[in-house]
């Protein structure tokens, strides 16, 4: 009888181990990479740092409920993905002068045509995100003032607080 209480003890105690041991899938610059890779990485070199608990991590990144998921973007990439951004911004810029119709819209706020001009003081390094909307997502949120082109800039350090 001691022996199968001890026996028990002993696969509890191994369970409650194997509980701790999470596994971690580590994207570095968006590619998988071994733990390996992210000690390598001087501090200096990495821009953000996102840890995400199992299961919480965006589609992307999901590598399943046990998984704690590390996602790292350098310095490097990012500025390289910056300088992209703001030349987009610059394109779009360019053709809302020539008199095509794009909507903008900055940290979520529509941006009005006389503020269109105070988005190309941006500097090049506060762009987190530039792209286009679809037509019928644009129509789904901003209704009549939709455009068939809508563009969507993000700032790292948004200008207006949003307020409910």
């Amino acid at each position: 009888m001691r022996q199968l209480i001890l026996i028990n003890l002993l696969f509890l105690l191994l369970a409650s181990c194997s509980r701790h041991d999470r596994r971690e899938a580590i994207f570095i610059d968006d590619i998988r990479q071994p733990k390996e890779q992210l000690e390598k990485l001087d501090s200096s070199e990495i821009f953000s740092y996102n840890k995400y608990l199992p299961g919480k991590a965006p589609q992307f990144y999901y590598s399943g409920k046990d998984t704690t998921v590390i996602v790292v973007k350098t310095k490097k990439v990012e500025t390289t993905l910056q300088k992209e951004r703001y030349a987009l911004l610059k394109h779009f810029l360019h053709s809302v002068d020539n008199g095509a119709n794009i909507l903008i819209v900055v940290d979520g706020i529509l941006c009005q045509p006389g503020a269109q001009k105070e988005l190309r003081t941006l500097p090049s390094n506060s762009l987190s995100y530039v792209d286009t909307m679809e037509f019928h997502a644009a129509q789904q949120l901003y209704g009549p003032l939709a455009r068939p082109t809508t563009l969507i800039i993000n700032t790292y350090s948004p200008k207006y607080n949003r307020t409910p």
